[in-house]
């Protein structure tokens, strides 16, 4: 019989074929893996629902998906689901069988196979037709034994409510996924060849011995085994073993009496940002007894003590001496490259009812309330420390403070990389004295740049696609003598710079760069700005598709008492207030003008109440402009930050709570990037590296406890590639031989399941 393939199409990870044989019928076929697993007909209903079934329930599919194969709406799914768990698989069938009239089973006969029924319960329904048919000598379907077996005897009886109905449904999911994860247990700790090894040697080390009755119930369900939907979750444990991660923290006193130390408190929040999840706040959505395994404690402290505990934890302000420890154990690592440092800014918007000064957001283009997160990373993007503090504060004492903290780090002379907000001859030089700058030539216009020949250039090189011609030569720059002035300095400032032009081969644009640095190569400079402009600036990029780090956990009226002396903003207001009034002023001098030619045409009483009201208009303005310009000549050019905010309901950020908050989540940004480093070895497409490793550390699992050994399984992976990459994985992970920190000292042990994820009896090896 000829067989005609006329559709095929894919759909998270699932095959769909559609055939129509010689007479014109249809038939889907799905495939996993290439492997059929379910057939049906497009045009029955009962066959699809099935198939649906059997995907969401055998093949980890989801209802949306299932429905989108089957050709059926996600809700058909899910109620298909409802009634085969609570009512039998039957119940999904139309019953359309047998006549449509009252049944023939009546009289004696069905008063026979009722108390047959009676009688012996315990019967088969073709048991008891077969007996129903011997005692009448007539045929008795087994089909009719089971409509009157569940016919209703009380006709007044209720149906179960929509309540009831869902009741039953949780309770029989609860019993099914019992079921179901004793089953994964046993398959991946008895029948997996290599685990069940590994577990037996574990046992023969001394078991693990808590300290009090909550440790105790940790170690009590993990020698039972559970589900754990954060088991890729506990693959940061090697960045937070490798850096010392209780280390870090000593420097933070614990509150007496209390349940949670500091580990527990900010180690929560380092998973939370870890598993992406946005805010303290959004804890309240986790099982607490789940989160609390990735602590090492039988259940994880709720949001509101996080909240409460964290504010003390802040008031110790050390978050400058824990962002100092993370910095140093980074390179101690060896994780963070030496030879260049990326200087970079994010605006932190605040949302809140507290009056803050503004900054201005890149990404929306408007000036709104908020803070400066100034990152310095290195070339590979990972980040070595961060300085937060209110926009109103100038970049360059930033720089100047992150060339001092690198040199506190051991690092001799810093070469630092940013951008024009840095720019300052007098700054250059006095930044020159501890460190080497690379950054934009600033007040270089195009015809200076436009005067250098071909022959200047001596170096091509690419990046991002893009090729480059590149030269150098020195140059002399110098500050203006306003400038100088207006920095208090009765003359101005000279430094000889070196003047890197970089030419885009395409376009032919020109671009200069001004350095200090004597001894890297012209490419390298060049190198180092075309990294500022592109992988430098996808830093935040990177962290807010993760990590939400905009997100402030707290406000308080405690920061800028200090700070110099800032541009007072009332006086550009006040300009742009006469320049409009001037523009009303000369509008209305010619509608009065208009009105005084008309009424040299014709007398009326209309017009000339017009034009006393537009003369009326005009002295008001005159009047108010005359008061801006008075105000104007009164107020000085630079005042106090505090002045600024004077008789406003003012609640400026407190920045040691975000600075605290930050130093975590940066912490994760670097874990996943420690990770990720480890990955690249085994996985060999470049195109979605970290999509694939959160997938991973995002996976659910069960764990097991064995001796002093917390096993992890990861849930199968259907994808074949993305499988075998995340076991080598898995492999290069456990041979760094890494420990939970925390309560429970757990060595972990990752691997991947070589079962799938659904209800199938069969075992599938690979």
């Amino acid at each position: 019989m000829c067989r005609t393939i006329s559709k095929m199409w894919g759909i998270d990870g699932f095959r769909i074929y559609t055939e129509i044989n010689s007479f014109g019928y249809k038939r889907v076929t799905v495939y996993v893996d290439y492997v059929p697993v379910v057939q049906f007909d497009p045009e029955n209903l009962d066959e699809q629902k099935l198939a649906a079934i059997e995907l969401v329930e055998r093949h980890n599919c989801s209802q949306t998906v299932a429905g989108k194969i089957c050709g059926l709406h996600r809700n058909t799914v899910f109620k298909a689901l409802r009634i085969k768990r609570i009512l039998g698989i039957e119940a999904i069938f139309k019953d359309n069988r047998g006549p449509n009239g009252p049944s023939k089973y009546v009289g004696d006969l069905r008063a026979h196979i009722k108390k047959l029924l009676r009688k012996h319960p315990q019967w088969t329904d073709q048991q008891i037709a077969d007996q129903a048919a011997s005692d009448f000598s007539t045929k008795v379907p087994r089909s009719s034994i089971a409509r009157i077996r569940t016919e209703k005897e009380d006709k007044n009886r209720k149906n179960p409510s929509k309540a009831q109905l869902v009741k039953m449904a949780k309770e029989a999911d609860e019993i099914d996924r019992q079921r179901f994860d004793t089953r994964q247990l046993e398959l991946n700790f008895t029948h997996d060849e290599d685990i069940k090894t590994k577990s037996e040697e574990s046992l023969q080390e001394p078991p693990a011995k808590p300290t009090n009755i909550s440790d105790e119930r940790l170690v009590e369900r993990l020698v039972k085994g559970e589900r754990f939907n954060f088991s890729g979750a506990l693959m940061h444990y090697l960045f937070l073993s490798e850096i010392g991660f209780s280390n870090i923290l000593s420097q933070f006193n614990n509150v007496p009496f209390t349940t949670y130390g500091v580990g527990d408190i900010l180690g929560s929040c380092f998973f939370i940002n870890a598993l992406g999840i946005p805010s303290i706040e959004a804890l309240k959505l986790v099982n607490a007894s789940e989160f609390g395994i990735l602590l090492g404690t039988n259940r994880a402290p709720d949001k509101e003590t996080i909240r409460e505990r964290f504010t003390s934890i802040a008031e110790q302000y050390n978050s400058t001496r824990l962002i100092d420890n993370f910095a140093e154990a980074l390179l101690k690592l060896d994780f963070i490259d030496k030879e260049v440092f990326f200087i970079d800014g994010h605006f932190l918007p605040y949302y809140g009812f507290s009056v803050i000064a503004k900054g201005y957001h890149t990404v929306r283009r408007i000036a709104m309330r908020g803070n400066e997160l100034y990152a310095v990373t290195d070339q590979q993007g990972r980040v070595l420390f961060f300085i937060t503090e209110s926009n109103e504060i100038d970049f360059r004492p930033i720089i100047h403070q992150c060339a001092q903290r690198l040199i506190g780090y051991g690092i001799a002379r810093p070469v630092l990389v940013f951008d024009r907000g840095g720019y300052g001859v007098h700054f250059f030089s006095q930044l020159g004295e501890i460190a080497d700058f690379v950054t934009w030539a600033k007040y270089c216009g195009n015809n200076e740049l436009s005067g250098y020949e071909d022959s200047f250039f001596t170096v091509c090189l690419m990046h991002n696609g893009k090729k480059y011609r590149v030269g150098e030569t020195n140059k002399t720059i110098r500050e203006s003598l306003p400038t100088a002035k207006k920095g208090g300095r009765a003359q101005a400032t000279s430094i000889d710079v070196r003047l890197v032009i970089l030419e885009n081969v395409e376009t032919k644009k020109r671009v200069g760069i001004y350095t200090s640095n004597k001894d890297k190569p012209v490419h390298s400079i060049a190198r180092y700005m075309l990294s500022r402009w592109g992988d430098s600036e996808n830093v935040f990029k990177k962290m807010m598709s993760r990590f939400n780090l905009n997100y402030h956990p707290g406000y308080d009226i405690s920061e800028l008492e200090n700070q110099p002396l800032v541009e007072n903003p009332d006086i550009p207001l006040i300009r742009k207030a006469i320049r409009t009034l001037n523009k009303e002023v000369e509008a209305i001098k010619k509608d009065i003008l208009v009105i005084e030619a008309k009424q040299h045409r014709r007398k009326d009483k209309r017009l000339t109440s017009k034009a006393k009201k537009l003369e009326k208009d005009l002295a008001e303005k005159i009047e108010d402009i005359s008061g801006f310009e008075l105000k104007l000549s009164h107020l000085p050019e630079k005042v106090s930050i505090i002045e600024t905010l004077k008789g406003k309901p003012m609640n400026r950020c407190d920045l040691e709570k975000k600075r605290l908050y930050d130093v975590v989540q940066f912490m994760a940004y670097n874990s996943r990037e420690r990770l990720a480093e480890i990955f690249r070895k085994c996985y060999a497409d470049p195109r979605d590296t970290l999509q694939v490793l959160d997938m991973i550390t995002d996976r659910a699992g069960y764990i097991k406890l064995a001796g002093q050994t917390l096993f992890v399984v990861l849930d199968w992976i259907e994808s074949r590639k993305h499988r075998e990459a995340a076991k080598k994985f898995c492999h290069m992970v456990n041979q760094k031989g890494i420990r939970m920190e925390g309560h429970m000292n757990f060595k972990l042990s990752f691997h991947i399941s070589r079962y799938p994820i659904h209800g199938s009896t069969q075992v599938v090896h690979n």
